[in-house]
């Protein structure tokens, strides 16, 4: 007989178990804002699973588009509340579900979350599939490991703000949001996020770590990707963001396509002994103001990396570092066709431009066999004096010195997982490898 009016709170008393069938919408009748919403209270038990096909709705009664307009779910865990739901459309709460202690698992299967201040609070693990969070102020929050698939986050405040334990989502939507993703802690356990569209956010990915992003398209947002640490971004494609990319130490940038942005790559914040970024292989193209943008003081080689453009003095112009402001590290590249497949000179900022037969073999220096399970090797023909290796939390775990030639690394006493490998000379700009270990 639905849909029914809710008209005033509603207590579900302990022993006392109300079932809402799928199919059945509830409106809640809002009043003025002097008033205490409404809310509807469990000291018993609430069964309120839908199906695909039916899902159960709670909405406002008249004000739609309202943020807040009743209260939400209350569980009294300290009396034995308990509320089990799934296949939900929740729209116009305060706090959708609001408990005095979250569940160890929220699995969420073809909901929507609408016009709520908070849709969504986490405590140990949310699994979210196929479901909507829209025009919320906060869609997502808390402290838990998180996976979302088939989501799409459109134009709330901010879509995730979250300290999670670890992170995935894949083959998800997040657009217009002020806030797409935040990790507000690093992620221990890393993360995962790939087959990801981020359009239109302000801010769509912040202090990403330990992890990969993979085959993720981030379009027309203010800034895309800040903050990054221990990462590996691959795969991807950036266009038409204010900046695309602002990397900091351990982080891994390569086989992307970062073009028509105003500002591609800003390397930092780094301080001297943290491993170096990596930026390899990618099109670094059209960007308005700055392909590159260094913004710490370390010198840098990205020698593999295509800018679209034959003449330096082109290229020098999107390239932020030393020349341009004496606090900055230099940009040393290489110069390859408008079709990015035959390297053609060397540009290093200590002398002038050589010709790759003058200069030294950019593609000599190997580290082998990746993944390495004994003995790790590093093909030293660039003369780099140490090395160091360092693990996912910053953790040096091995270094030492390294002569010209063939260096024989023994890693077998390191537990397996993955490692940044920094390679150190004199007057060299530093090289860095992703390790893993078996």
């Amino acid at each position: 007989n639905s849909p029914y009016l809710m008209t005033g709170s509603i207590v579900v008393f302990p022993g006392v178990t109300l079932t809402i069938e799928p199919g059945v919408e509830v409106r809640v009748k809002e009043h003025s804002l002097a008033e205490p919403q409404y809310y509807l209270e469990a000291r018993g038990t609430i069964n309120m699973v839908g199906q695909p096909d039916a899902p159960i709705t709670f909405r406002a009664d008249t004000a739609l588009t309202t943020v807040g307009a009743w209260a939400g779910f209350v569980i009294k865990n300290s009396q034995g509340g308990s509320i089990n739901y799934n296949y939900v459309n929740i729209s116009n709460a305060v706090n959708c579900f609001g408990y005095e202690a979250i569940p160890d698992l929220i699995q969420l299967n073809d909901c929507n979350f609408s016009y709520n201040f908070q849709a969504v609070v986490a405590g140990l693990d949310l699994v979210a599939e196929n479901c909507t969070f829209t025009n919320n102020e906060v869609a997502i929050y808390g402290w838990s490991n998180f996976t979302f698939r088939d989501c799409v986050f459109d134009n709330n405040v901010s879509a995730l703000y979250i300290f999670a334990s670890s992170f995935e989502m894949q083959d998800c939507i997040v657009k217009n949001n002020n806030l797409g993703v935040g990790l507000n802690a690093g992620a221990v356990n890393g993360i995962l996020v790939k087959n990801t569209l981020f359009e239109n956010n302000l801010l769509a990915l912040y202090n990403a770590n330990n992890g990969l992003i993979d085959s993720c398209d981030f379009i027309d947002n203010a800034e895309a990707v800040k903050y990054t640490t221990y990462l590996n971004i691959s795969n991807s494609n950036f266009d038409y963001n204010t900046i695309a990319l602002e990397v900091g130490f351990g982080t891994k940038v390569h086989d992307c396509q970062i073009e028509r942005n105003e500002t591609g790559v800003a390397l930092g914040p780094i301080s001297f002994g943290q491993p170096m970024p990596v930026i390899e292989n990618n099109r670094i193209c059209y960007n308005q103001l700055y392909n590159i943008d260094n913004r710490t003081d370390i010198n840098m080689f990205i020698p593999t990396n295509c800018f679209c453009i034959t003449d330096s003095t082109e290229i020098e112009d999107k390239i932020l570092d030393g020349y341009d402001d004496i606090t900055r590290g230099l940009i040393s590249y290489a110069i390859f066709d408008t079709t990015c497949t035959v390297r053609q000179s060397v540009v290093n900022k200590s002398g002038q431009t050589t010709s790759l037969d003058d200069s030294e073999d950019l593609d000599a220096l190997r580290v082998y066999p990746l993944p390495v399970t004994h003995h790790l090797t590093i093909s030293n023909t660039c003369a780099f004096t140490t090395y160091r290796l360092v693990s996912l939390t910053g953790q040096e775990v091995q270094g030492g010195s390294l002569k010209e030639g063939i260096n024989n690394v023994d890693v077998s006493h390191m537990p397996a997982g993955t490692y940044f490998l920094s390679l150190f000379g004199a007057g060299k700009e530093s090289r860095s490898f992703t390790v893993i270990h078996n």
